[in-house]
């Protein structure tokens, strides 16, 4: 039993599953047309049309081109409202005067949103940053947790036998 105690803690070591988890991206966007910009917070790859909600946006700005004093309600990432592929941006407005969205058909290819880098289109750039992530601290107390009752039960077998002389 003592011989093979080792291997506990090498299974669980080794044969832990990952952790099914996207990279997260930040997406920046500025319409130089309508002068509207936003920036999201690290969210998953986008895969397919996304809407990111006001709540997600670290930065808006609607500073010109009759949007000023809009409120950007929500973002639209691939939106297919210009028809599928067609690689657009949607941004949501609210406020008096202003208009429901504002959608850019930029031709992003969907490649775009998951590969860092700055894309220009045609009304608009958008700047895709990969986010490092980090282990979250409970993650490792836990680990750590379990190697220390591994140690405190290995020390307390040995001193519960008779040793062989």
């Amino acid at each position: 039993m003592r011989r093979s105690l080792w291997l506990v803690p090498a299974l669980l070591v080794v044969g832990s599953a990952p952790v099914a988890r996207a990279d997260p991206f930040t997406y920046a966007y500025t319409d130089t047309l309508h002068s509207v910009s936003w920036t999201t917070e690290a969210i998953s790859a986008v895969t397919m049309e996304t809407t990111v909600p006001a709540a997600d946006l670290t930065a808006t700005s609607t500073s010109g081109g009759g949007f000023a004093g809009c409120t950007i309600t929500s973002v639209v990432l691939d939106t297919v409202a210009l028809g599928p592929g067609a690689g657009a941006t949607e941004t949501d407005l609210s406020g008096s005067g202003c208009p429901g969205a504002i959608v850019n058909n930029d031709q992003f290819a969907l490649t775009d949103y998951s590969t860092p880098g700055t894309y220009v289109g045609s009304i608009g750039t958008m700047v895709v940053t990969a986010v490092a992530t980090t282990p979250e601290p409970s993650s490792v107390a836990l680990m750590l947790l379990g190697v220390g009752i591994l140690f405190v039960m290995r020390k307390r077998m040995g001193h519960s036998r008779p040793s062989a002389v």
